[in-house]
């Protein structure tokens, strides 16, 4: 699962699930389904300052200790699809679109509280997700080929970030690829390289974690077979809203 803060929870395909003609409707109101992910992000990280502040042993936290659950995602979504219809009613004050925007309002809600009273999942010592990596390439003997390339952020215990968006290079004939991952956390321990010849298919590279500061260069024997990059931290502790019930 991927921090909080490390981009949108949820994206346009996750808002098609539940609204299979989401993107015919936002291009025939002229609606940027991007901005709306992103506003409906600050909306719900407002909200989730809040009960940090608020709830018992969620004042040592902060949004980047924050990880997206399957609730969180769908609580971001549901945010989502209220501000674009809400957007589209009053494109043309359409009474189709005020009530799936009331009704996408009263989901966001009831997912907030869920989400709330069930658990924000948080870990300890957050992994951010790290930029592109600076790519390069150094005399070597390697063939002319594009390649595409991840890096991941690893802790003392070898737990890993979510993976950076990828970098892509076309290398030229008798070099070798090089790569470096910049801008390490403080809880950074070291990096993963994932290198591949197809955008979608990129491997892991390095048996053991890269020191940071390092640049890794591909070596003569080319790409090995390794594992896809993961999907980041898991929550290691779950803060909950538990409602008090009034006597009498």
């Amino acid at each position: 699962m991927a921090l909080f803060v490390d981009g949108n929870p949820s994206q346009i395909f996750d808002l098609a699930i539940f609204e299979s003609a989401i993107v015919e409707v936002a291009a025939t109101e002229g609606i940027d389904l991007t901005a709306k992910l992103t506003i409906a992000a600050m909306e719900l990280g407002l909200d989730l300052q809040r009960f940090l502040v608020n709830t018992p042993g969620g004042q040592q936290f902060s949004l980047g200790h924050v990880a997206v659950t399957d609730g969180l995602r769908m609580w971001h979504t549901m945010l989502a699809l209220a501000a674009t219809y809400r957007d589209a009613h009053f494109q043309q004050l359409n009474d189709r679109h005020k009530a799936k925007w009331k009704e996408y309002e009263r989901l966001a809600r009831e997912t907030g509280r869920a989400v709330l009273e069930t658990g924000v999942g948080l870990v300890f010592r957050p992994l951010t997700k790290p930029v592109q990596p600076l790519l390069g390439q150094l005399a070597g003997s390697q063939p002319a080929r594009t390649y595409y390339v991840r890096v991941a952020w690893v802790d003392e215990k070898g737990t890993e970030s979510s993976p950076s968006e990828t970098a892509a290079i076309t290398t030229q004939e008798g070099t070798a690829l090089t790569v470096r991952a910049i801008g390490a956390p403080l809880s950074a321990q070291g990096w993963n390289v994932y290198v591949g010849l197809l955008d979608d298919q990129t491997q892991k590279q390095n048996n053991a974690p890269l020191a940071l500061g390092t640049t890794w260069t591909l070596p003569s024997t080319g790409l090995v077979e390794g594992s896809a990059p993961g999907n980041g931290q898991t929550p290691e502790h779950y803060l909950r809203h538990i409602p008090v019930l009034q006597r009498g």
